[in-house]
């Protein structure tokens, strides 16, 4: 599970409510990683890649997340959907 977060005053708990909910439902290990600073490269020649700042970039990684209950989590927090 990935995605954008461009609010660097973001509650941290709330990230950590997410990933404790994504380890009990994954029937692998779950690991969480946050980047602060995300870099987009699109391979254009001569084209620098853009690093941007004060977006958090989140993935969890597991296997078996019930996307359900994620959604119900998400749309009961701050989360939003662009």
């Amino acid at each position: 599970m990935t995605g954008i977060i461009g609010d660097q005053t973001f509650p941290k708990e709330l990230l950590d409510k997410l990933f404790e909910l994504c380890k009990t439902m994954s029937t692998k290990e779950a690991k969480m990683r946050v980047n602060d600073s995300v870099k987009f490269d699109f391979k254009i020649k001569g084209q620098k890649p853009v690093v941007t700042k004060g977006v958090m970039q989140v993935s969890i990684t597991g296997a078996g997340f019930d996307a359900d209950k994620i959604g119900e989590f998400l749309t009961t927090s701050k989360f939003s959907e662009l």
